[in-house]
């Protein structure tokens, strides 16, 4: 059996190569076919998954493909989902009149023409350096499939000026970028009460409590338990006292810090302190949080577009400057957010928060970066798409 397997496995492999490669160009376009993908084959989420559920609505008939690792991840009706990696995937790819992604280097044929390719990205409002402006660190294989990808993109998606700007100057790009607004963004902006519902449920919390987030990003060059350590209990009565509200904890680490500690970071109780590491969809967690706490994680920008409360914890704000990424933004002055090196910091924030003063420094920071979150984007995207497939 496991020399079958591994068979099966090899003929796949020689398969997709041969589909990816110049063979592709042979193939047929199928005039509705879309096939989606977020990261590598890393479930159902991100622009692309509102984009898609959007045309879901739509009454024309559209042949829908989501790219996935695991295939057995629920999906909405209306969806084939193919494995990632497989021959398949390849083939879908290179017969898709319309392709959707959020990363520059995920493998595919070569884009032909009568192909539509749009780039999403997947991280919202910047805050660290990327792309280009971090080239000398990257691995010159991504800068090659980085401007590869640049070279096929048709459309890039942009929530603002800010924006817009990053991708026309670092991102190999020249072509056209859409201010439409982040998809992912509409459920922020609209926060539905059956998603606020739904993660009440999924962690079996009570309606009366409110939910602290705390999602902090990870280091390229220096993960310490330290930096991560958090005395979840003090924060709680703190803010209990202070917002007059109960409190429990969802505590989510960035996805590279899975496998980075040889012992667990945190001793979950799930009354208080919650592991939120894998739930699907991190946008519908910031829908049904009343605060989060994060360090570096663009999650803050995420949160302020859903009128969320936000506090900033970092304990090595100039080691990270110095070692891992230039920030776009200084964290104490630029962003409409209380910033922290330690837990004293914080209480001390907690405790002179002013909601009005808040609200205020937000609108200004949106209106300064010209800010376009307004609920509707996955309509307009989906709108352009049917255009096109016309």
């Amino acid at each position: 059996m496991i020399v079958v397997g591994n068979l099966n496995k090899l003929v796949n492999k020689i398969l997709s190569r041969i589909v990816k490669g110049p063979i592709s160009k042979y193939l047929k376009i199928s005039s509705n076919k879309v096939v989606a993908y977020n990261f590598f084959g890393n479930g159902y989420g991100d622009n692309p998954k509102y984009i898609i559920e959007k045309l879901l609505e739509s009454k024309q008939d559209l042949d829908i493909i989501w790219i996935v690792s695991d295939v057995s991840t629920p999906m909405p009706n209306g969806i084939r989902k193919v494995k990632y990696g497989s021959f398949q995937s390849m083939y879908e790819l290179a017969t898709a009149k319309v392709i959707i992604g959020n990363i520059k280097n995920f493998p595919k044929p070569r884009k032909k023409r009568g192909q539509f390719y749009l780039q999403t990205w997947h991280a919202g409002l910047g805050l660290k350096s990327s792309e280009r402006q971090i080239e000398d660190s990257l691995p010159p294989q991504y800068v090659e499939a980085a401007k590869r990808d640049a070279a096929e993109t048709d459309l890039m998606l942009s929530d603002s000026q800010w924006t817009t700007d990053i991708y026309k100057n670092w991102f190999w790009y020249d072509g056209k970028i859409y201010k439409s607004g982040f998809p992912r963004n509409d459920i922020l902006v609209n926060k539905p009460k059956q998603i606020i519902e739904k993660v009440y449920a999924f962690y079996n919390i009570k309606r009366s409590s409110k939910i602290v987030l705390y999602a902090p990003t990870f280091r390229d060059s220096n993960n310490t338990r330290d930096l991560y350590s958090f005395d979840f209990k003090r924060i709680k009565e703190i803010l209990d006292r202070q917002m007059n509200e109960d409190y429990v904890f969802l505590i989510r680490l960035h996805p590279n810090l899975k496998h980075a500690f040889k012992r667990p970071l945190y001793e979950f109780d799930g009354q208080v302190m919650i592991d939120a590491q894998n739930y699907p969809d991190m946008q519908e967690l910031i829908v049904a949080t009343d605060i989060l706490i994060t360090d570096y994680s663009s999650s803050m920008f995420d949160a302020m577009i859903a009128e969320k409360r936000v506090f900033l914890l970092a304990r090595d704000l100039g080691d990270f400057e110095q070692k891992d990424r230039k920030l776009l933004f200084d964290l104490k002055n630029d962003v409409p957010f209380s910033f922290s090196s330690n837990e004293n910091e914080l209480i001390v924030n907690i405790s002179l928060f002013d909601e009005n003063e808040y609200k205020n420094r937000v609108k200004a920071f949106e209106q300064k970066i010209e800010l376009l979150e307004d609920g509707n984007a996955s309509r307009r995207v989906a709108k352009l798409i049917e255009d096109r497939m016309l």
